[in-house]
């Protein structure tokens, strides 16, 4: 097959330094295809980096304005990316396109449409009937109007990464028929050869520093904790619009020796040893597509606490690896963190579990999953 994946962002080399769960989804997807197939990437071109690569197989084309890497915001250099990837993409000699989110869905269907060819889109949650306003506030409105859109337009299939987010679909008025379901995964191999003491009684969070992953009640919980455990660390991974409101609640509460922001860690690999060394993992977040971050601890083996969402309950499948609370009882995640620092036994036994946990996630049998719907598609 000629596959065609268009993603926002995409790893500069085959090392896979990325910052996001879409583009690390993205590049290992990629990279196991290109050992049966032909499969080019279209992607924004970042600043530093040449328009034209190629490495593990995969054609890497960068395309729009040079821009740094962002989130949210830059609308004018995410829309020259839109228009400069389908001028690009209807140029290609492709089979198959998939678009891998928001920015890159419209791309992806017109692209298809150009060229006559079947359409793909890997969704990673539905925000329909007010969450994009919950959880973005006013400008959340633009958010559920392209959503709308998008889910209007006739997709030959929609790839959901969990069965949580198949169900939203279904509810927004996609045909069951016409969602796969195929789960995030992890570089096995990447994880096995990462070898670090673990720091004692050390916490990691990573992720965005947004109102709804609730890092503020991570904050909370270290005060609490303190109180049994003065020694206690939290390491916070991330950047994002709420930073300055925790770093003042950091010093409201005096946790300036427990509590350490890292930023953005620009490798992949060092992101995961902050992840492995550490003793827990939490994320307390309310919302989440999937919440690859929570697979990459289980592969890590460092047991998580966590919010009990629908999402991580299922890809947890219920708790196998870590521990879940009740989203936003800070009492409850205070209780689960010291449980998992007091109690050897059931730590050492949360860990056996993540080693079974992580093999359900192994990017192979996930790649194979998304090939074979792709043949289907296709009729071969």
């Amino acid at each position: 097959m000629n596959i065609l994946i268009i993603t926002e962002y995409f790893p500069s080399s085959e090392e896979c330094n990325v910052k996001g769960g879409v583009e690390a989804r993205a590049f290992y997807i990629a990279k196991n295809l290109a050992k049966n197939h032909n499969v080019y990437v279209i992607t924004s071109w970042e600043e530093g980096l040449s328009q034209k690569d190629e490495f593990c197989g995969i054609s890497v084309i960068r395309c729009g304005k040079q821009r740094k890497y962002s989130q949210g915001g830059s609308f004018i250099e995410r829309l020259s990316f839109m228009n400069e990837a389908v001028k690009t993409g209807k140029k290609l000699d492709v089979d198959i396109v998939e678009g891998y989110n928001f920015i890159t869905y419209p791309v992806a269907y017109n692209i298809s449409k150009k060229l006559n060819i079947p359409r793909v889109a890997t969704y990673h949650d539905v925000w329909l009937g007010g969450e994009w306003i919950k959880n973005l506030g006013f400008f959340g409105i633009f958010g559920e109007i392209l959503e709308r859109y998008i889910l209007s337009k006739k997709w030959d299939k929609f790839i959901a990464v969990s069965k949580y987010t198949k169900e939203k679909l279904i509810k927004a008025g996609v045909k069951e028929k016409n969602i796969g379901v195929v789960y995030n995964g992890v570089n096995l191999e990447e994880y096995q050869k990462i070898k670090v003491p673990k720091e004692k009684n050390t916490l990691c969070y990573v992720g965005r520093l947004v109102k709804y992953k609730k890092v503020d009640d991570l904050i909370k919980s270290i005060n609490i904790i303190k109180t049994d455990f003065p020694d206690v660390k939290l390491k916070i991974i991330g950047t994002g619009p709420e930073k300055e409101n925790l770093g003042k609640m950091i010093k409201s509460l005096h946790l300036e020796n427990n509590i350490e922001f890292l930023g953005f860690v620009e490798k992949h690999e060092d992101v995961l040893k902050h992840v492995k060394s550490s003793t827990i993992f939490s994320l307390p977040s309310i919302v989440e597509g999937f919440g690859m971050v929570t697979i990459e601890s289980v592969a890590s083996e460092t047991p998580y606490v966590n919010s009990a969402i629908p999402p991580t309950v299922e890809i947890t499948e219920n708790g196998k690896g870590g521990l879940l609370f009740e989203p936003e009882n800070v009492d409850e995640l205070s209780l689960k963190i010291k449980m998992l620092l007091e109690d050897k036994d059931l730590y050492f036994k949360k860990q056996k579990e993540c080693l079974e946990l992580s093999k359900k996630y192994d990017w192979k049998k996930l790649t194979h999953d998304v090939e074979n719907i792709y043949l289907d598609i296709l009729g071969d």
